[in-house]
């Protein structure tokens, strides 16, 4: 018997059995589930299973909030249920399939984006921190090299090439999480941005797509949305040849058709109708922005970590890349919640410095893993969610450090570091971007810090102990 058997078996007594789990992945703080009948799980009971520090439904998933543990939890939780270690999500082939509704498309939508975007997020840091750097060492900032120095022309390269080529890496991604061909969807990808496609939008003469269907003039660099509409379309296209094509011709004759149909819908019709959309929600929250601006800005960073802990920023956040593919920078969504991390950080640094004992214990955990490693789970189902003034302080620190920043009309350039580095995903744009973010940040922090010093963490006129606080975040 292992060190998590019987937390394993209580966990799959509460979500149905053994015979309910699908298949179990884990990421850095969470075990996540792949369910056939989620009727049958028991959140509350999962919620009180002591090492679990919360549970919740995200999309079609089920996830249990363990902490940094969770990856030594994972392979024996896997033996005891009997499930292949990283099993692919879509091999669900024996759950029922839900007769489609009007109510559950918003979910499917937001399941099938965000986990097209996921297998993104690497190439979006990667390539970010690149941007981070040679905004920092550029003219912009610290002015160290000029920009033809070659170190500075190999940051502006790869950095450009993470945004540049985001078709493509949409596609793979799309094509992922649809469980259809990768390599006909890269090629589909690829023609977005392919070079004699761009030079026939620069040149603005009219096209037609095999001299028949006349072609819009968009260039689709850095976009997503038009990737998104297209592999959507082609997965029913290929399956419908895959499994129409006469056996004898299938391995030529399939690719063939399904390019022959999709090249035109693509270049024609799903491109267009994706840029458009695209272009269309840049605008609106440049509008909105322009219209309260520092007021969103600030009720984000006043309230992004209780969106997180509720996985309602996961529909959120999909604006951010929006806009970061399209504007080039985001002046919101990111731009409110790093703040909010920041806010979060001067919440449990006050909170480690007003409480005694094990309390005081689990804080320096919290802060370290907050602060340093960039996972905040612990810190909110800890600490924030189980304790009124704690939320005072992230709610007031939040809203200040948001509002300042909304006054300043900081935006977010590259993705990164989400510990205390975060500071750095503000560097990209103009100088004064960087200094003013610097502020709003330091001011979430310290505003945070000094009302978690003056109202202390006492709830009711009682000290929180330890164990009442596993108790509540379970």
């Amino acid at each position: 018997m292992g060190k998590y058997t019987e937390f394993s078996n209580q966990i799959i007594a509460n979500v149905g059995g053994k015979d309910n789990i699908v298949s179990a992945v884990h990421c850095m703080t969470r075990l996540r589930l792949n369910l056939k009948d989620k009727s049958l799980v028991d959140i509350d009971a999962v919620k009180k299973i002591e090492g679990a520090l919360g549970a919740q439904f995200s999309g079609e998933q089920f996830q249990i909030i363990i902490g940094q543990h969770v990856s030594d939890v994972y392979p024996e939780f896997c033996s005891v249920a009997g499930v292949g270690l990283a099993d692919a999500i879509d091999e669900n082939l024996d759950a029922p399939k839900e007769k489609l509704t009007l109510k559950q498309i918003p979910n499917k939508v937001l399941d099938y984006v965000s986990g097209s975007i996921a297998p993104l997020l690497p190439i979006m840091m990667g390539a970010g921190f690149f941007k981070m750097f040679y905004a920092i060492l550029g003219p912009s900032l610290m002015n160290v090299l000029p920009e033809t120095h070659p170190l500075m022309q190999t940051l502006y390269i790869v950095g450009n090439a993470g945004l540049y080529f985001m078709p493509v890496f949409a596609a793979y991604g799309c094509a992922k999480k649809l469980n259809t061909n990768i390599a006909l969807a890269l090629l589909l990808g690829l023609l977005l941005i392919d070079p004699n496609i761009i030079n026939i939008v620069t040149t603005g003469e009219p096209f037609k797509v095999f001299g028949l269907i006349p072609m819009q003039l968009n260039n689709y660099a850095n976009s997503i949305l038009p990737t998104l509409f297209t592999i959507w379309v082609f997965k029913y296209v290929f399956d419908f040849f895959q499994k129409h094509m006469f056996k004898s011709i299938k391995v030529i004759g399939t690719p063939f058709c399904t390019l022959v149909v999709m090249v035109p819908l693509m270049l024609c019709v799903l491109a267009p109708i994706g840029n458009v959309i695209g272009m269309g929600l840049s605008s609106l929250i440049s509008w909105l922005y322009s219209v309260a601006g520092p007021l969103a800005v600030a009720l984000i960073a006043a309230f992004w970590p209780f969106m997180v802990a509720t996985g309602m920023h996961i529909a959120v956040i999909q604006i951010a890349f929006i806009n970061i593919s399209t504007l080039g920078f985001d002046p919101v969504v990111l731009a409110g919640s790093n703040i909010a991390n920041y806010a979060l950080m001067g919440m449990t640094v006050a909170f480690f410095l007003r409480t005694k004992g094990q309390q005081k214990e689990m804080a320096a955990g919290n802060a370290i893993t907050l602060i340093v490693g960039g996972i905040s789970e612990p810190t909110l189902f800890t600490e924030l969610l189980v304790n009124k003034k704690a939320m005072i302080c992230q709610i007031v620190g939040g809203f200040a450090g948001g509002l300042v920043g909304g006054l300043m009309g900081v935006a977010v350039y590259t993705l990164g570091a989400s510990n205390f580095l975060t500071i750095l995903q503000y560097a990209g744009g103009p100088g004064s971007n960087f200094i003013n973010a610097a502020i709003a940040c330091a001011v979430a922090f310290v505003v945070a810090l000094a009302v978690g010093l003056v109202i202390g963490f006492v709830d009711d006129g009682k000290k929180i102990s330890f164990k009442r606080n596993k108790k509540a975040a379970a």
